[in-house]
């Protein structure tokens, strides 16, 4: 009943048994944050949460809210809420009644992505997987036919496409896997293979329940099955980008089972990597193979060694130039020619991403004001996978 762990400045946000909450980077939780009720919010049950720039948040789920003076009484299935927790009483709540929002993502253009068993958003048909703009409005130029159900998680590409996994069936595909990746306007993407077959440990088609894209664009998998197309994969597996099960990766024993008396299954929940470059798997496991490296002891997190089991390493780091630096505010980023389309991210000394924006071509200003005296990161992901950064300092 919880959920990944989301950086705020010096905490995180999570949820737990359906109330957002935050925490110091200790575990322990920050009591100044409204986690449940308060003015204006009297109660709610959170499934999903966005953390926007301006350190605001955007949640969905169920909640009866009473800001009798700006008409938002009842319950609304999306609602805005201050840093603080408490109800943003600037901004329009929105899905009144609706209490089957999932998931929301929010977009590199400052949209956001929602999944939902609903069949309508204040009042206008929506598919499982709608878009709103960033005020929370319905975006009717967005449509997907993914059928209704659960949506699990969602992955926005630098260019544009979005890759989605969970518990749902295609329409005339055989694919069990449950994994999806579709064009900017939420159409499915037809170059993307929907042909994967998956056993799960339990139950036949169960398929992945989360993933992890890479720099180079290729997909991990991450679920209770035990194989994939025919070929053994036990909780983890690794598909091109265009969905084609990759043979010599993963292709040991897996994960081995891990029971307590209640729950007893082998997967991995995700993904991730250090600021050195090594990758972590997380999960619910006892024992662990590769098909490089056989550890029975290992259990629940495991180290990749680098990238030593076939995740390829991704090409020489782009080398952009950003300009004037030291800076009071404003630079320009240059990348090498022929490197277009890409995604820029600005991040502070701790990590945390404070901006992003897209890169039309390969020269672009960055406007950095009011930002504070100190060393920046500006980080550039191209959307052949290609990434590279660069350091900026900002003066007074």
């Amino acid at each position: 009943m919880g959920s990944d762990l989301t950086r705020w400045n010096d905490r995180f946000y999570t949820i737990d048994y359906f109330k957002l909450r935050r925490l110091w980077l200790n575990g322990a939780e920050d009591t100044t944050f409204a986690a449940d009720s308060s003015e204006f919010y009297e109660w709610g049950v959170v499934y999903d949460y966005a953390v926007l720039p301006d350190s605001g948040l955007l949640t969905v789920g169920y909640f009866e809210l009473s800001d009798t003076v700006h008409g938002f009484t009842g319950f609304y299935g999306l609602a805005w809420r201050n840093a603080d927790g408490t109800l943003d009483t600037t901004a329009t709540h929105r899905g009144q009644g609706a209490s089957l929002l999932r998931r929301i993502v929010q977009l590199s253009n400052g949209k956001f992505i929602c999944a939902s068993y609903l069949s309508a958003f204040d009042g206008h048909p929506v598919s499982s997987l709608f878009r709103l703009h960033s005020d929370g409005s319905l975006d009717t130029t967005f449509y997907s036919n993914l059928p209704g159900g659960g949506i699990d998680q969602l992955t926005e590409l630098p260019d544009g496409r979005i890759i989605v996994t969970g518990f749902y069936t295609l329409a005339g595909s055989s694919d069990t896997l449950n994994i999806a990746r579709l064009l900017p306007d939420g159409a499915l993407d037809s170059t993307f293979n929907y042909q994967l077959d998956v056993v799960g440990a339990d139950i036949p088609g169960f398929g992945a329940w989360h993933h992890t894209v890479l720099p180079d664009g290729r997909i991990a998998l991450h679920g209770d099955f035990v194989e994939v197309d025919g070929e053994t994969r036990h909780g983890i597996a690794l598909i091109s980008a265009n969905g084609v099960l990759l043979p010599d990766v993963f292709s040991g024993d897996g994960c081995g089972t891990y029971a307590n008396g209640t729950v007893s299954n082998a997967a991995t929940n995700g993904m991730v990597q250090d600021p050195i470059g090594n990758w972590y798997i997380y999960g619910s496991y006892v024992g662990y193979d590769d098909g490089t490296t056989n550890d029975p002891q290992q259990r629940f997190v495991s180290r990749l060694y680098g990238l030593n089991v076939g995740v390829e390493e991704v090409d020489q780091p782009l080398q952009l130039q950003v300009y004037p630096n030291p800076t009071s505010g404003r630079v320009q980023v240059q990348l090498p020619e022929g490197a277009q389309g890409a995604t820029l991210q600005v991040l502070d000394a701790q990590g945390q991403v404070l901006r992003t924006e897209r890169m039309l071509s390969n020269a672009h200003v960055l406007d950095l004001p009011g930002a504070a005296a100190g060393v920046y990161a500006v980080r550039v992901r191209t959307a052949q996978g290609r990434s590279g950064r660069a350091t900026v300092v900002v003066q007074p």
